[in-house]
């Protein structure tokens, strides 16, 4: 459940820019559409190959103009790029595939557990019936099964698939880097670990902005709380993540960000105080009521916040008799 893409992906080139983190390695800042996410970063590796670690969303003619503007700034131009990696398979990170392959014919690195994102394009009818389906079992209104059901932003937002060259799993070296597998996020999310730095794609940012991808692995939150650990653990004094600045206090920026997770559980564990609900229910009594609410991704974080719960053995989910969902707490089922 990805949620309704923006109206418009138009965006200005003009805002895009790029500057050099550390000697050889520079942050381009690529404006995106969404109303409440102004841009995504890439990185360029000024390394055996030229490498560009993801790319930008697609959706409209001015975001691969963005790009390109960005990848100037560096003083190198997109058909240099020996190397195309992906942090994930989300569209803001690697829409412009198709159009930097062709610019270029960089080779393709990325983690095979796309699925989550791909089978929306390969497969549309497919999933949208599985997202109205899980849905409507989870209690959404009918007048707001579009917005959960949709696959317009995989569909928009991404040019489409592209032949992967070479996988990114552990220990796996790239243009100087060692892939970490982080799931949780999403199931295809790496962090690229150097001695001096860490390319992090969407595990932290300087804010905590949560999304899981949910119904692809059986843990997503587990995930993505050992992804954190594995994190803290491989001791990089420098993060650059997919969105905000770069990130010096790295290590508590991965205590904020379990922190955040923990307050979201609580809140969770609190909904269903109130009583069995299904999780659409479950999200308006955390977010509340409001017309443009609950977005889509807050459902998502609480679907992956009751498959945790569920697997502690603290909530417990029941099936009605029309089909639909209801969680409680206390139980042990792990269904």
């Amino acid at each position: 459940m990805a949620g309704p893409p923006p109206a418009d992906w138009e965006v200005d080139p003009a805002s895009a820019g790029a500057r050099e983190v550390v000697p050889g390695l520079w942050r381009l800042r690529i404006p995106l559409a969404w109303e409440q996410i102004s841009h995504v970063n890439a990185y360029v590796v000024e390394a055996d190959e030229l490498t560009l670690v993801d790319c930008g969303t697609a959706g409209h003619p001015t975001c691969a103009e963005a790009l390109e503007v960005a990848m100037r700034a560096t003083g190198h131009a997109l058909d240099e790029v020996g190397r195309l990696v992906f942090t994930h398979v989300h569209s803001d990170h690697m829409g412009l595939a198709p159009f930097v392959v062709e610019r270029s014919g960089a080779e393709v690195w990325s983690h095979p557990n796309d699925a989550h994102f791909y089978e929306a394009v390969l497969e549309t009818d497919r999933i949208v019936a599985a997202r109205e389906r899980r849905a409507r079992q989870e209690g959404v209104p009918e007048e707001r099964l579009e917005v959960y059901r949709t696959a317009d932003e995989e569909l928009e937002g991404a040019l489409g698939p592209v032949t992967r060259t070479r996988d990114l799993t552990d220990g796996v070296t790239v243009s100087g880097f060692t892939v970490l597998e982080t799931p949780g996020h999403a199931p295809s999310h790496v962090c690229l670990i150097r001695d001096d730095v860490a390319i992090v794609g969407d595990l932290i940012c300087p804010a905590f902005v949560p999304w899981l991808d949910y119904g692809y692995s059986a843990d997503p939150l587990a995930q993505l709380l050992a992804s954190l650990d594995a994190l803290d653990a491989a001791g990089a004094p420098l993060a650059l993540p997919g969105h905000g600045r770069p990130i010096v206090d790295v290590a508590g920026t991965i205590q904020e960000t379990r922190d955040g997770f923990a307050q979201r559980l609580d809140a969770t564990r609190s909904a269903l105080k109130e009583g069995p609900a299904g999780a659409y229910e479950v999200t308006t009594r955390i977010w509340g009521e409001e017309p443009d609410l609950p977005a889509t991704g807050h459902m998502t974080e609480v679907l992956s916040y009751l498959r945790h719960l569920r697997g502690l053995g603290e909530v417990t989910r029941t099936t009605e008799a029309d089909g639909t969902y209801r969680y409680r707490n206390g139980g042990s089922t792990w269904a």
